[in-house]
């Protein structure tokens, strides 16, 4: 009969080795917890550097206008629409400047304009972070003034600008027929009338356009309907500014003497208090050759027309006197007020000149006041593309 096996003895854990087991079991938790640790710091870390690069940097302004942001992505769609556009406009240019011949006479002067256009077309082509900045903060300035003015515009006006822009007119003139008398005699070979774009022919060019804005430079159809609106909203607000210049303003009579150097205006100033006669002082003396046969009459005028330290001085003179000696960028004038008017009518030329630059002169302003806050550096310009244009 087989001995039984003994059973092997469980080995009796010592104090020594449970404390040293359970320091194992701790030290493999810690390391378990420590690479957890590290692991969810590196997901944050991924997930931060993916916020950062696809949420808030997009998000983040270029400017705001009043408490409108201008977002980076929609600022680098517009970067890469202005680039588009004047990459097609130097192709044009360069394309037109081929098929010119420089040996011939009569193409050099034509050569010399196309260089000059093209030269103005790369130079902004260089600077066009900065100038598609300005646009958009002007665009934001715009809405927000026409918006206070009760200027809209409506989708029909958008569409309409955009059919004009592509060549279309949906109701086009009808043509007045030339009456035939018998005396008229018909030589040569009647000129045909060019052929109007269809209905179909402008779908489709719109079709093929707004598909290469898409894939050339992100921007939607609805984003070039709104660039449309603005340019419609700036000529109604321009419209409406202009509306609002006073056709009267307080207004002075001069006359001035203008001399090269203080020593000479000095002499001239001298035979005026000695009782000499301005109008024939300013013939024999002045440098201003526009008014000099005139007596040196510069006319009536409002403020803002002169330089600053020279309207002072005629605004606060009173009538019959004659200045000290002043000094513009133009010299050292002498000047005589004849008369001084607080309401006075605008010259037609001149306020014809205002009305005209009056949204020019309001956007000055307002681009420099405190509603506009720039935050645009260089690296907000998106990296040059190499696009298909076609």
């Amino acid at each position: 009969m087989a001995k039984k096996r003994k059973e092997a003895k469980k080995p009796v854990e010592t104090r020594k080795r449970r404390a040293l087991r359970k320091k194992e079991q701790r030290q493999q938790r810690m390391v378990l917890i420590g690479l957890g640790i590290v692991g969810l710091i590196v997901v944050g870390l991924l997930a931060m550097g993916l916020y950062q690069e696809y949420v808030a940097k997009p998000a983040s302004p270029v400017a705001i206008v009043g408490d409108v942001p201008i977002r980076t992505d929609a600022y680098q769609k517009r970067v890469r629409l202005e680039r588009f556009n004047l990459r097609r406009s130097i192709e044009y240019w360069e394309r037109q400047k081929a098929m010119l011949d420089p040996e011939k006479e009569e193409d050099k002067f034509y050569i010399q304009l196309v260089d000059q256009q093209l030269q103005q077309l790369k130079s902004r082509l260089e600077n066009v972070g900065v100038t598609v900045l300005q646009q958009m903060i002007d665009e934001e300035l715009i809405r927000q003034k026409a918006a206070e003015e009760g200027i809209t515009v409506t989708p029909q006006e958008v569409q309409l600008q955009i059919e004009r822009a592509f060549g279309y007119e949906r109701n086009p003139p009808t043509p007045t027929p030339t009456p035939i008398t018998a005396t008229l005699t018909i030589t040569g070979t009647p000129t045909p009338t060019p052929t109007r774009m269809t209905e179909k022919e402008f779908k489709q060019a719109y079709k093929e356009f707004i598909t290469s804005l898409q894939k050339q430079v992100g921007i939607s159809e609805q984003e070039y309907r709104d660039i449309v609106a603005v340019i419609l909203l700036r000529e109604k607000l321009r419209q409406v500014l202009a509306d609002k210049v006073p056709t009267t303003a307080e207004q002075v009579h001069v006359r001035h003497i203008l001399l090269d150097s203080e020593e000479e205006a000095k002499e001239v100033l001298e035979k005026l208090k000695a009782g000499a006669d301005f109008a024939e002082l300013a013939k024999e003396y002045s440098k201003d050759e526009a008014t000099k046969d005139n007596g040196g009459d510069l006319g009536w005028f409002p403020r803002g027309k002169w330089e600053k330290t020279f309207e002072d001085v005629a605004f606060s003179l009173e009538v019959g006197r004659i200045s000290g000696i002043i000094k513009t960028s133009m010299g050292y004038h002498i000047i005589k007020v004849e008369g001084h008017e607080m309401n006075r009518e605008l010259d037609p030329a001149y306020l014809a000149e205002r009305r005209a630059s009056a949204l020019e002169d309001w956007l000055a302003k307002a681009r420099n006041s405190d509603k506009v806050k720039r935050f645009w550096t260089p690296d907000k310009v998106p990296p040059e593309e190499t696009p298909q244009v076609k």
